[in-house]
């Protein structure tokens, strides 16, 4: 009986681009919703008002920028992928024990 071999596995390049009408922005402020079947995240950008008397900023105000909803299983890949890069990055910036 003739042995056939696995097929090669085949390698994919992926290329990330951002269309030129796509809106890019920073955010820090973000809220999250669990609707039961899907996952809203909501991401804000704080605006400082005016200062006041002595230079201080006495208000500021939070504005939407972005409404995002996806589906549960992508939201658990999304959180997973957060808890990696946040742990990858906790053990860059820990002191050696």
């Amino acid at each position: 009986m003739e042995q056939t071999k696995p097929p090669e596995p085949q390698q994919l390049q992926r290329l990330f681009e951002q269309g030129p009408d796509l809106i890019s922005f920073y955010s820090d402020f973000t809220q999250v919703i669990n609707t039961g079947n899907e996952i809203i995240f909501q991401f804000y950008e704080t605006i400082p008002g005016p200062p006041g008397p002595g230079g201080a900023i006495q208000t500021a105000r939070s504005r939407l920028r972005a409404t995002i909803t996806v589906s549960m299983a992508l939201a658990k890949n999304f959180a997973n992928n957060l808890l990696k890069q946040t742990q990858i990055e906790a053990l860059k910036t820990e002191p050696p024990k």
